[in-house]
């Protein structure tokens, strides 16, 4: 009754462009799509629908709302309610070239880019080669910024969704979705995947198992599978903070660009990067296991905006023998700040960074940048995030100023924390194939790749591979 071709666990970008790959190039295939969260009707979050203002699961640290995290988990994983920004580069978003070669990475993002035209992303894309662009990145070259090109296709939240109920609608008659359920172990005999075992105890099986189960999963995948003996490694964290500030500081970079993503090395030895850049948009926080983190999203129509742009600094941590538990390292930090903000995250002004103050609601409210996350607690960032973390952060701002003047005002605020999990690195050959037969790893949980794009080539990567290797049987 429980048997099928191929299972995948995880309903992110990977598992879902992986389904559809799969029954496009085989109709008769019996697919099964398992996740943890609701399907894309049911998904919400109380927090964003105004009903409350502290996320429901800082209670006590457990995870109230049933039966996931609506802003992580479901259908659409994590980047359902992100801003929905589709980076079609190879110089980013993963790591996957170290697997393909980019010709192949770039084809593949491609291909997922024109599955989304026709389920309703909009056309207008932006181009990274133009005179404005190019006097930007001069101008941040000239204090050591770096400038990573891309085409960027801006879906915004509301049409992000929209398309994500688009794709959801063709694949529902197509292939069986199974949410609400969780996976807690697979099942292996001579080396080869049997079946995936839900919390329950049933059994689900297939010769073929994909799991993508996305950041909020990676430290159980990699748990489960050292249990059965594939190897991980330890892949870096990053941590850093969410900055929010008016449009018109962003303008030029809002208009050319609209994620101006940057890469700066420090005087302390850490590389920062600008990430998830919002025009108009909203600080949102983000739950990961009962830890809250800042996020930012914003829409495609700028009537449901605000005056604001908010994206995130992060600074990498990479971690050496014998510590090995980065994921937790950051989880740590993040959780600190959830307790001086009492469940949620810390807000403070740039100024008072500078000046070695804690801000507080009369400094915020005199500022210059109303903060759109209005259950940010003020406080001070420096009780929370390491020396060489807050400096990295400093010294990045000091550049940006460069390139967009304003940005290191003392009005400028910062949210923290913010926090990127990346999972350990899962050992897989280069069809991301497990040394266990049939299991394949993908998307961000695996440690593979970073976002919509290189998530969802990945899958439609590994679907082509198994659709291939089911031909010659």
């Amino acid at each position: 009754m429980n048997n099928y071709d191929v299972i995948i666990v995880g309903a992110g970008p990977c598992g879902i462009y992986a389904s559809y790959e799969l029954v496009k190039l085989n109709p008769d295939l019996k697919v099964l799509l398992l996740d943890k969260g609701n399907d894309i009707y049911s998904r919400h979050c109380p927090i964003l629908e105004g009903k409350l203002k502290t996320c429901p699961s800082t209670n006590n640290g457990l995870n109230s709302c049933f039966p996931a995290c609506s802003m992580t988990h479901g259908f659409g994983g994590c980047g359902a309610y992100s801003d929905g920004k589709f980076n079609i580069t190879s110089e980013f978003g993963g790591w996957m070239d170290e697997y393909l070669d980019k010709d192949t990475i770039l084809n593949l993002i491609d291909y997922v880019d024109k599955i989304n035209l026709a389920h309703g992303a909009p056309k207008d894309i932006t181009d990274p080669n133009t005179k404005e662009v190019l006097d930007i990145e001069r101008r941040g070259l000239a204090v050591g910024l770096k400038l990573l090109r891309s085409r960027v296709r801006h879906l915004g939240t509301e049409v992000n969704l929209k398309l994500l109920q688009s794709i959801y609608e063709e694949l529902k008659n197509k292939i069986t979705m199974k949410f609400r359920t969780e996976i807690s172990d697979i099942k292996v005999n001579d080396n080869k995947i049997e079946a995936v075992i839900d919390n329950k105890g049933n059994e689900y099986h297939a010769n073929h198992v994909i799991l993508n189960v996305g950041r909020p999963g990676s430290n159980w995948l990699s748990h489960m599978l050292s249990k059965h003996g594939v190897a991980v490694s330890s892949n870096r964290v990053d941590i850093g903070v969410r900055v929010e500030t008016n449009d018109v500081i962003m303008q030029e970079i809002n208009e050319y660009l609209y994620e101006g993503k940057f890469i700066y090395k420090t005087s302390v030895g850490t590389t920062c990067r600008t990430f998830c850049s919002n025009p108009h948009g909203h600080v949102v926080v983000e739950n990961n296991d009962g830890v809250i983190v800042a996020n930012g999203h914003a829409f495609s129509d700028q009537k449901e905006g605000s005056t604001n742009t908010n994206f995130a600094i992060l600074v990498s941590h990479n971690f050496t023998e014998p510590f090995k538990n980065a994921n937790e390292y950051a989880l740590d930090v993040a959780s600190l700040a959830n307790k001086l903000s009492n469940g949620s995250v810390i807000v403070q002004r740039y100024g008072d960074i500078v000046k070695g103050r804690r801000s507080t609601y009369k400094r915020i409210n005199d500022g210059f940048v109303t903060p759109t996350l209005k259950e940010a607690v003020p406080g001070d960032l420096a009780l929370v995030l390491p020396y060489k973390t807050m400096q990295s952060i400093i010294e990045m701002l000091e550049a940006l100023d460069h390139v967009t003047p304003g940005i290191a005002s003392g009005h400028t605020l910062l949210y923290g924390v913010e926090a990127k999990f990346y999972s350990d690195r899962i050992s897989c050959n280069n069809n991301f194939e497990t040394a266990i037969k049939g299991l394949f790893v993908g998307g961000d949980g695996a440690g593979i790749t970073r976002g919509l794009a290189q998530a969802g080539a990945n899958g439609v990567y590994i679907a082509r591979h198994i659709v291939n290797e089911l031909k010659r049987k």
